[in-house]
């Protein structure tokens, strides 16, 4: 069963995204979604339970562009520690991002990143 408090712990310990990957898998999820404008997330469960993590925030306003290599630079900077989370996040906005889904089951472990006219892919390397 997905509880808030189990996902609360994988954000709080993990070191870096691929362990924060992990860290929800062992919680019990499957995949999520974020909704990059709002930041509510929907957390999905193998047995199909779902939790919503609402965000109490100012939305954050998207290009109306799809910029591939802004989107990948956000990603980068952050994967270098160079960024924190809420920072990325509107980077991945001025580069149009709408949305992320990340799966983190199966053989193919990746976040794809959707805007308006185009989208990212990124392999997760999880185990």
């Amino acid at each position: 069963m997905l509880s808030e408090e189990s996902l609360r712990a994988a954000y709080a310990t993990a070191q870096n995204y691929p362990d924060l990957a992990q860290k929800l898998v062992d919680a019990g999820v499957q995949s999520y979604t974020v909704e990059v404008s709002s930041g509510n997330m929907i957390y999905r469960s193998a047995d199909g339970e779902t939790l919503l993590h609402p965000t109490i925030m100012e939305p954050r306003a998207i290009a109306t562009r799809f910029d591939q290599a802004g989107t990948i630079q956000a990603i980068r900077g952050n994967q270098e520690g160079k960024t924190d989370y809420p920072q990325f996040m509107n980077e991945i906005a001025q580069s149009g991002i709408r949305f992320y889904d990340a799966i983190l089951t199966g053989n193919n472990k990746r976040v794809i990143y959707v805007g308006i006219g185009g989208h990212y892919e990124e392999k997760i390397p999880i185990v």
